[in-house]
């Protein structure tokens, strides 16, 4: 990731001290994920990740963390975040929102096999299930609006024959009727700590929202079941899709829809790298990951 916010260790001391957190001890940024500022901070009770949002309000920030809180008690593998004295999950750092959690165990994978695809599709069935009935809910902040005003953003840094591309694969047929759920939609390897042989963890579920239960499986087809090419790791995508649909068959209209469920999932993240590599943000660890990853996805459909 790019820690875009820099903290000093008496601001991160002055934080601290509204959480049963005890005394700190040493802290660092992450360098992974995309989108908001991530700490490991250590203090004598444990380790903790203190995550500084950069584009959410706080009140979207606390619903993320309530979102925490009821999965931790349907026995989901999520982090637990700390209540505030103020009796918020949410807090303030540099005028902005400010969270904390406990750190889960376990690490990333970068290369995934069936067994961890048939895995992860289990975990994102059951928390699939588990949410149905979630209030209140949430609208998706990379959803139609939000790809629509993108692409009109990117579309002259484009050469012709990609611009054709995004033209058509924003006309792909919408999933809005596909049945839904409080969905992760970034649920990339990244976002998966493996614990051994188990799932230690899901973590950065500031994406999350009410969505088309599809798509959110198809995010994950296209991250963990692909070669560096694009090409279908036929192992894993049965692994994945037979993990999932063990505990939730899909409908008729989700059969129906898959590849249309594919193709939305891989514009999302094309949209967003290629405004990521002609629109950075500032920050002090940049990665700016290959929006031609997804495009060679886009052109398969």
């Amino acid at each position: 990731m790019s820690v875009y916010t820099t903290i000093s260790q008496d601001d991160l001391q002055d934080f601290l001290a509204q959480y049963p957190t005890g005394r700190l001890e040493s802290y660092c940024g992450i360098q992974s994920g995309i989108t908001n500022t991530n700490y490991f901070v250590d203090t004598d009770t444990g380790r903790y990740v203190l995550t500084i949002v950069e584009h959410e309000t706080a009140e979207d920030v606390e619903w993320f963390m309530q979102l925490l809180s009821f999965l931790n008690s349907a026995r989901l593998p999520c982090a637990e975040p700390l209540l505030a004295d103020s009796g918020n999950y949410t807090s303030t750092l540099y005028g902005k929102p400010a969270t904390l959690v406990r750190c889960l165990a376990g690490s990333e994978k970068t290369e995934v096999g069936p067994k961890d695809c048939r895995l992860i599709g289990e975990m994102l069935a059951k928390m699939h299930t588990a949410c149905r009935d979630y209030q209140p809910l949430r609208s998706d902040s990379r959803g139609v609006q939000w790809r629509e005003r993108t692409a009109q953003q990117v579309l002259p840094k484009l050469n012709n024959h990609h611009r054709a591309l995004l033209l058509d694969a924003m006309a792909t047929k919408t999933l809005d009727m596909l049945p839904r759920s409080i969905i992760h939609a970034d649920l990339f390897r990244d976002n998966v700590l493996f614990d051994n042989d188990a799932i230690g963890g899901i973590i950065d579920f500031y994406y999350a929202c009410d969505g088309c239960m599809l798509y959110d499986l198809a995010i994950v087809y296209n991250d963990w079941c692909r070669d560096d090419t694009g090409k279908v790791i036929d192992s894993n995508a049965n692994a994945l899709l037979e993990g999932y649909q063990l505990l939730r068959p899909f409908e008729h209209n989700e059969q129906v829809a898959w590849h249309d469920a594919l193709k939305t999932a891989a514009l999302r993240f094309w949209l967003s790298r290629l405004q990521d590599m002609h629109f950075p943000q500032e920050g002090s660890l940049t990665f700016i990951k290959d929006p031609d990853t997804y495009l060679r996805i886009v052109t398969q459909y």
